[in-house]
């Protein structure tokens, strides 16, 4: 328990919210008292020129009525806050008679005993010449005193006012920031430790710490897609892989125990390794494309000419298959790589190759924004649309087909990285069947 207390200050400490809140508190404070100091000298500096500025103007009064002779220089007058002493020109001999200029002498002030309400106020006094004598006048500034005194006071009092508010309101700011930041980090710590349901509480988007808990869900959110993605990868790579596998070992026990020919035995063996190549090299590709290793730099592509390029290689192959090759090429040109577009459409034609049975009919179609392959097979029912384009994902009838269930991910893959979309629908021709193309905007 002790230990506990000893640490909990440098546990505060660690925590930047605080941290900040306390500095800002602190320059803050120093900042008022700054402030106020700098306020009390520029107050000080002018009430000392306006009582400057009234004594002297006190003393020019007193010396015209001497120059009057309307003011009775032969009895020194104290009347109040003031006191005005008068030396005659016999008086040279006195200590005060030549003293200029303004000065503080308590020993010149009235006796005490008249001070009435002011007995200990300071008084400032102001010399010079006047007719034929020396005038010295006297002002009480004791409300110099007051008013430091009380400034003083008040400074003080509202310094240790704000410091308490400031601090405060600092740390309360302080403390409900790192109360999210460490609901933040709690999320984090239990997807570190495997819970990737967790989730940052979030009902409103009001500053930059909502923003954070909303990245670090959706960051979460596609950890948790990739690992099941990855899931259902080893699960689909080992089902795919056990079918070939099983008949390349049937067939290599069938060459072991031959006596004849082993020669049909290894052919159909190697026809199996090749099938489960094709099925890690499908793999492979998918990922160098998502993660971008197979991009090139663009560069204008004439789509049409592309599409007859292929329709050209193709076309025999689809004929013997027992199925029809038309195209619908009109110009088009998109700023793209040309060795995925080809890839693009080469896929489509060998995915209609291995689900559509013979007679279907197959439309390479080139278009303005438009770029895909359509055929009259027997189509994609509307809610599975979205899943065929999955890795790995097959309908039940294509199950007993070749191919590792990659080929429209391939393809959503390449329309993605020339930033366009991938569609499934019926043909545009009313037919039944499937048309995938990839769209754009057409510039």
């Amino acid at each position: 328990m002790l230990s506990t207390l000893l640490s909990l200050p440098k546990r505060l400490w660690r925590m930047s919210a605080l941290r900040q809140a306390l500095l800002l508190t602190a320059l803050f404070w120093i900042a008022v008292i700054g402030s106020a100091v700098y306020a009390v000298f520029e107050m000080r500096d002018a009430i000392d020129r306006r009582v400057d500025n009234r004594l002297e103007a006190r003393f020019e009064m007193i010396r015209a009525d001497i120059a009057n002779g309307t003011f009775d220089t032969n009895a020194p007058q104290y009347v109040g806050l003031e006191q005005v002493i008068y030396l005659a020109p016999d008086e040279k001999d006195s200590p005060l008679f030549g003293r200029r200029g303004t000065f503080l002498d308590d020993d010149l002030a009235p006796d005490r005993l008249f001070r009435g309400r002011y007995p200990d106020e300071p008084w400032l006094f102001l010399g010079g010449p006047a007719g034929d004598g020396w005038l010295i006048v006297g002002q009480n500034v004791g409300e110099l005193s007051i008013f430091d005194d009380v400034l003083m006071e008040a400074l003080v009092s509202i310094g240790w006012i704000t410091l308490l508010v400031a601090l405060a309101v600092g740390l309360f700011l302080g403390w409900r920031t790192q109360l999210r930041l460490s609901r933040v980090t709690a999320v984090l710590d239990r997807a570190a430790s495997g819970d990737l349901s967790a989730r940052v509480a979030q009902d409103q988007d009001r500053d930059d710490l909502d923003q954070l808990g909303h990245q670090v869900n959706d960051a979460i959110g596609r950890i948790a897609a990739a690992l099941d993605q990855a899931k259902g990868f080893s699960a689909s790579i080992a089902h795919d892989l056990k079918t070939p596998l099983t008949r390349l070992r049937i067939r290599l026990e069938s060459a072991l125990m031959s006596d004849g020919d082993r020669e049909e035995e290894i052919g159909a063996a190697l026809e199996e390794v090749d099938k489960a190549i094709a099925i890690f090299d499908a793999f492979l590709r998918l990922s160098k494309l998502e993660s971008g290793a197979l991009e090139r730099r663009f560069e204008p592509v004439d789509l049409a000419a592309l599409a007859n390029d292929i329709a050209e290689t193709y076309g025999p192959v689809i004929e013997d298959s027992g199925r029809s090759l038309t195209t619908d090429i009109s110009d088009a040109t998109l700023n793209g790589d040309p060795v995925l577009l080809g890839q693009f459409l080469t896929n489509l034609i060998q995915n209609a190759l291995r689900h559509t049975p013979k007679g279907t009919a197959l439309t390479i179609v080139v278009r303005k924004g438009v770029f895909g392959l359509a055929d009259t097979g027997p189509g994609v029912p509307e809610d599975q649309r979205d899943n065929v384009v999955k890795p790995m994902y097959r309908l039940d009838r294509s199950r007993s087909t070749e191919g590792a269930g990659l080929g429209l991910a391939l393809a959503r893959t390449i329309a993605q990285r020339h930033k366009a979309e991938l569609r499934l629908s019926e043909p545009d021709t009313g037919d039944h069947g499937l048309f995938v193309r990839m769209v754009w905007p057409a510039k």
